[in-house]
């Protein structure tokens, strides 16, 4: 039962949606990107609440790009949620199964089943309106998913929760999916929510998908530099290409001269270096760590950031270049203008695309 688009494009003015992904049986593709790249709009191409241009959708092999949006039998849940107040939240759950003409006795089975699922027993008669907000997050959920859907799409549904709330609902949501074999997009801002709740992440840019990896690909081993700045996995920086050897590539950057390793495809017209967050680190002693396979700096410390979660310096390097750097929690931290000695190693490098290129 996967979900396929190929080349599912729509056009406002000089912004362009050209869509290409799959989605297997169970899967779930978390899709984000900065406000404005078409997350949404791609959403609405899938669910048929726009229609698509060019481009083909098929749902287990079976091209639906021609139905409306009530015969393609698939799921959205709108950041709004969308849920009726008219009706209670049983009937809430059970609209889409009563749409399908399923018997009430079968309606109401699955209405309880949902219900417990959620840890929500007894909720059948409540009305929508006396609901937490982290209650109708879940009864919009189980109403999507209730009906067994040929795909679900969901449109930021936590983003008005709070930090907490939001938490114990994508905890929830997990236990969801394992009800449902539907494949699954997942549309969020929240770099952290997808890596949760994604099997794959796609990263959308300019109404294109430039790069899907699993959450430990594209925070670690990003390919691109769009990638490699929204998730915030390290710095990027232009280079220049000074000749291979057998254990890397030597380049210069405003850090200096380094190697890359080898496998890491490059642009030789416009290089571009990536320096995960974790391949720089600060200590005291130059000697106390291997010079071919560090690279030691002498830096000056700027100020720090403190992220409940992080500790971060931002540092001087040679060539007025700023780094963010990553110590431990209790780290103290030095007077501006504290002379530091910075690690780079080298074995973590790699390069990554411009954003020309899509990968």
């Amino acid at each position: 039962m996967a979900l396929e688009a190929m080349q599912l494009t729509k056009t406002y003015g000089e912004m362009s949606i050209c869509l290409d992904l799959t989605v297997a049986e169970g899967e779930t593709l978390a899709l984000v990107g900065p406000s404005g790249c078409g997350k949404t709009t791609a959403l609405h191409l899938i669910a048929g609440l726009i229609q698509a241009e060019q481009g083909i959708l098929r749902s287990n092999g079976e091209n639906i790009s021609h139905l409306p949006p009530w015969k393609r039998h698939i799921a959205v849940v709108f950041q709004d949620l969308a849920l009726f107040p008219h009706l209670d939240v049983g009937k809430n759950i059970a609209y889409g199964l009563f749409t399908q003409g399923i018997a009430k006795p079968e309606r109401r089975r699955r209405v309880e089943e949902m219900l417990r699922i959620l840890r929500l027993p007894g909720y059948e008669k409540r009305r929508i309106h006396a609901l937490s907000g982290g209650e109708r997050q879940r009864i919009a959920i189980a109403r999507a998913l209730a009906a067994s859907p040929r795909a679900l799409l969901l449109d930021e549904p936590f983003s008005s929760l709070d930090a907490p709330l939001r938490r114990d609902i994508r905890k929830e949501f997990l236990d969801l999916r394992q009800e449902s074999k539907a494949p699954c997009i997942f549309v969020t801002h929240d770099r952290e929510e997808a890596a949760m709740l994604g099997d794959r992440i796609a990263l959308m840019s300019a109404g294109r998908i430039v790069e899907t990896g699993s959450g430990r690909d594209v925070f670690l081993f990003p390919q691109t530099e769009t990638g490699a700045r929204f998730f915030g996995a390290g710095q990027v920086l232009d280079c220049t290409i000074r000749g291979e050897g057998p254990e890397g590539i030597m380049v210069s950057s405003s850090l200096g001269d380094c190697r890359v390793p080898w496998g890491s495809d490059y642009d030789p017209k416009g290089p571009l270096l990536f320096i995960p967050r974790d391949a720089l680190f600060l200590a005291g002693n130059p000697k106390a760590h291997q010079r071919g396979a560090h690279t030691v700096l002498r830096a000056l410390f700027r100020k720090s950031i403190f992220q409940g979660e992080r500790l971060t310096l931002e540092v001087e390097c040679p060539h007025r270049t700023l780094v963010m750097v990553d110590v431990g929690l209790r780290t103290a931290i030095p007077d501006p203008g504290s002379p530091l000695w910075l690690y780079l190693d080298q074995r973590l490098l790699r390069f990554v695309k411009p954003p020309r290129q899509r990968v």
